[in-house]
């Protein structure tokens, strides 16, 4: 089956490992054009050659998706290279691991600014391109924690990812008439470099916590054609956690 994804242009923020790089590889070995965009940009190049070796056509970008500049600046060499953006996967963030009582306000600021602030830079960025092109993709990476208050991580970031639910339905809602979706992802804890090791699966269904291609395979999903008629939901993958 045709997954429509051949030569479409993609960006993947945060690339250049985990869930990120995993998208990105499921979508460049299907025939995408895929920038990895990330603050490690030694990092996302290294990934760039790798995927580049195996016969995908990907470029490596560094990008600060909470700095203004440093995004148009990103999306601009997207443009200048592929022509277009047809994709936008705003997978970048962080988190920390401290109670309420831990948490700092340059903490809370930082979280809010990378991975809320962040995604609405990155998703402004690339609408006024998918809007002349009346067409294109915005996925926004959430999680569970936004939606039962966290289990080991700050009220920062448990704001930030409720908060990209919340913009995944404004975007959805302007972009439509333009030919524009917009989807959220939102994982349980998946065995990152971030989270590894700090969570147990007893509280899932499947007995097992999500590896990065579990949460890949969602974003691939909703990159291809099959989710054309998907817009403004949030997709939870997280072993059916979110019973408990």
């Amino acid at each position: 089956m045709d997954m429509g994804l051949k030569g479409k242009v993609v960006i993947v923020t945060g690339g250049a490992d985990g869930i990120g790089l995993i998208s990105a590889e499921l979508l460049a070995k299907d025939g995408a054009l895929v920038a990895l965009a990330d603050i490690n940009q030694g990092k996302a190049q290294a990934a760039s050659d790798d995927l580049n070796g195996q016969g995908c056509n990907t470029i490596a970008i560094g990008v600060d998706v909470h700095d203004q500049a440093s995004v148009a600046a990103m999306v601009k060499t997207v443009i200048d290279t592929f022509s277009r953006v047809d994709i936008l996967v705003n997978n970048a963030g962080i988190g920390y691991f401290k109670t309420m009582d831990e948490e700092t306000l340059d903490d809370w600021f930082n979280v809010l600014d990378i991975n809320l602030t962040g995604v609405h830079l990155c998703t402004r960025e690339v609408f006024k391109y998918m809007k002349e092109q009346h067409s294109g993709k915005i996925i926004s990476m959430a999680s569970l924690g936004g939606q039962i208050g966290g289990m080991k991580v700050t009220p920062g970031y448990v704001a930030s990812k409720a908060g990209v639910v919340g913009l995944t339905k404004s975007y959805a809602r302007n972009g439509g008439k333009y030919g524009i979706t917009a989807n959220a992802v939102a994982p349980g804890p998946t065995e990152t470099n971030m989270a590894r090791g700090r969570y147990s699966a007893e509280n899932t269904m499947v007995g097992r916590l999500a590896e990065p291609l579990d949460v890949a395979k969602v974003v691939y999903f909703l990159a291809s054609s099959l989710s054309d008629y998907l817009t403004g939901i949030t997709v939870d993958v997280n072993g059916g956690a979110l019973m408990r």
